[in-house]
């Protein structure tokens, strides 16, 4: 599909650049942390996927991935953080890497909306989770 091809892209664009090392790792926001997630699937040559908030992909895109996969919720955000509870079965049993966080009184787009609730602390984890794992696996 069309969200897919432009990913493909970009990655194939990056991967070419003068200092480019040959790993790549998607990230993505709500939809997008879906596209990330479903990515990982999609090129399974991938080295890691970040996931904010986003949906999981179907099994049999799951079963593709290779990747290690980080992501993020908020507990006030109950649709996500079930869809995440709901992957870490999946995932386990696919035996792949699956690594969440669902932070307390954190709500969707907790990035965005610093100010409410648990948001900051949410950010301030994640973001510096985020940083480490993509050091780990790009580098």
């Amino acid at each position: 599909d069309e969200i897919m091809r432009r990913y493909k892209a970009a990655r194939d664009y990056g991967m070419k650049l003068p200092d480019a090392n040959g790993k790549s790792a998607s990230l993505g926001f709500c939809a997008g942390g879906g596209s990330s997630f479903r990515f990982a699937g999609e090129v399974p040559e991938l080295n890691a996927a970040v996931v904010f908030y986003g949906g999981a992909p179907d099994e049999a895109t799951m079963a593709k991935i290779k990747a290690p996969v980080l992501a993020f919720a908020g507990t006030d955000d109950v649709r996500v953080a079930t869809a995440v509870e709901g992957a870490v079965e999946k995932m386990k049993r696919l035996q792949k890497s699956y690594e969440t966080h669902i932070y307390q009184h954190a709500t969707h787009s907790f990035i965005q909306y610093q100010n409410l609730g648990g948001n900051a602390e949410a950010t301030a984890d994640s973001w510096a989770r985020s940083i480490a794992f993509l050091k780990q696996y790009t580098r």
